[in-house]
């Protein structure tokens, strides 16, 4: 059949059910939130993970989904366990192909792997692209980690390969130097995302910044108070800055 621009069509008991990016389903058995519509002019932020490197069953690692208007949606981060949150809200995968990491610590890298096999095994047709930093060497970038992903992965890979339909299989990396400073790093249907410099552990750490319809939505990642984070979140609509807790906290925590 022919797909409607900005619709997916679904297979169910034999016949196809179109759904839209923005509206959830009449019948509140497909995507959630089921009772709110998301305006054509709107954005959306979902906190899919905010929880420390050890996840827990209630609180996932990093993961942030923000949803457009117009459509669009991306991830910024897939933390440990955060795909599960991201499973829950039953968006057809063909939406969820955007990918956005500021670092490659586990607690915010991690579920990538879940998300692509996932994600191929659950209905998406086109690759899974990802954007994320250089490192100070090559092996320490981003590039370097998918890589690695793909070839952890080749026994299941070649498991599905002409078993389901080959395209959700892909995985795209796109590296850029993680020392441009407000770089625009994807620029697509009236969406800019740019990257700037984040200070935590070794270099190759990102903030990131995207811009929609007037809207301007800022993601620090994990990062130590710095002046492009001050400069380019200044006036932000919705700016998220993670924090640590204090040791006399942690002790609390887990004594």
């Amino acid at each position: 059949m022919t797909r409607k621009p900005g619709l997916i069509s679904h297979h169910e008991g034999g016949g196809f059910l179109e759904q839209s990016p923005v509206e959830p389903r009449a019948d509140h058995t497909g995507y959630f939130p089921n009772t709110e519509y998301l305006g054509k002019d709107e954005m959306r932020v979902i906190l899919l993970g905010t929880g420390m490197p050890n996840a827990r069953r209630s609180q996932a690692s990093a993961s942030m989904l923000v949803e457009l208007g117009n459509g669009d949606k991306f991830l910024f981060d897939c933390g440990s366990e955060s795909v599960a949150n991201l499973g829950s809200l039953e968006i057809p995968y063909d939406w969820l192909d955007k990918v956005f990491i500021t670092h490659l610590h586990q607690d915010h890298f991690a579920d990538v792997l879940a998300l692509w096999i996932g994600g191929w095994t659950g209905g998406r047709h086109g690759p899974l692209r990802i954007w994320g930093p250089s490192g100070d060497k090559p092996e320490l970038g981003t590039k370097a980690a998918i890589e690695g992903y793909k070839a952890s992965m080749m026994w299941d890979v070649t498991s599905r390969t002409g078993e389901i339909p080959a395209g959700g299989g892909e995985l795209q990396v796109h590296e850029f130097d993680y020392r441009g400073e407000n770089e625009i790093v994807y620029n697509e249907n009236d969406v800019i995302v740019r990257s700037f410099p984040a200070v935590h552990a070794i270099d190759g750490s990102v903030s990131y910044s995207l811009e929609w319809n007037g809207l301007q939505f800022v993601f620090g990642g994990d990062t130590y108070p710095n002046k492009w984070f001050v400069k380019y979140a200044k006036g932000a609509d919705i700016a998220i800055h993670e924090c640590f807790p204090t040791m006399d906290q942690l002790v609390n925590q887990y004594k």
